[in-house]
């Protein structure tokens, strides 16, 4: 899989991938930088290498070395516990009468991604352990995290007081500093990985109605389409639906 710089692609523990650099340069080898791992340098083969397997959750920084040892690009890999949904699942979606079997796995991968943030982003949930980051700038009681759900923080100095709150336990360091966490739902439920699935296939499906379009006149009526980001976060409301039901919801205080 060719990936570009000052990119993130998201993986899967399980899964075993092979990544190169999609840039006209001579590169030599690779160095991972995990957020909870061990730094390792691997060399390149016909400009490529294969990622290794390490815990989940994790955030890899891709440092692509010449053969000088300079470092020429860098971009990101996310690991996570799993998928919404296996390339198989999408490869074989409405009985193979959408023909995704002829399109390439990066073409898919980038699709389950696409659909993976813009539901993860509209439920303001994700439904896999990842890690998260937030900026502390030392104002207030409580840090109001950027994401729920949080499982562990990473960095010390703080502890937990809610799901997507914490308080200092230490001012030793200065401020503004980032705070790391693992956070993220589980386990998944059924309806939410059928809904990112769903969103997917409908994102590498052609369009059949015009740019901009939000209903057509007809013989039978006037026929409504329901319009992403006017009737929902998306323009299918099964998948508006699950949103709804499964997301983190509005929190209102007064």
């Amino acid at each position: 899989m060719l990936v570009a710089p000052d990119t993130t692609i998201r993986l899967a523990r399980a899964e075993s991938a092979s990544l190169g650099l999609d840039a006209d340069a001579s590169l030599a080898a690779v160095r991972l930088l995990p957020r909870r791992g061990a730094e390792q340098t691997i060399d390149l083969v016909d400009g490529t290498f294969a990622f290794p397997a390490p815990t989940s959750p994790d955030a890899v920084t891709v440092e692509w070395l010449s053969s000088s040892g300079d470092v020429a690009f860098t971009s990101q890999v996310e690991v996570v516990s799993r998928h919404y949904f296996t390339l198989e699942q999408l490869r074989g979606y409405g009985d193979g009468q959408d023909d995704f079997e002829s399109l390439g796995e990066e073409k898919l991968m980038e699709a389950r991604q696409a659909a993976t943030d813009v539901f993860e982003q509209a439920a303001g949930r994700s439904f896999v352990r990842r890690i998260g980051r937030t900026r502390d700038f030392g104002r207030g009681e409580l840090l109001d995290l950027a994401h729920g759900d949080v499982q562990e923080l990473l960095t010390e100095g703080y502890e937990l007081v809610s799901g997507c709150q914490a308080s200092r336990t230490s001012m030793a360091r200065p401020f503004p500093r980032m705070v790391e966490y693992v956070y993220g739902y589980e386990p998944m439920p059924a309806e939410v990985s059928r809904a990112v699935l769903e969103l997917a296939a409908f994102m590498l499906r052609p369009s059949n109605r015009p740019v901009g379009a939000t209903g057509e006149s007809s013989d039978a009526g006037y026929i409504h389409f329901t319009t992403a980001g006017r009737d929902g976060a998306t323009s299918i409301p099964e998948v508006n639906a699950a949103i709804e039901q499964f997301g983190w919801g509005r929190r209102c205080v007064w």
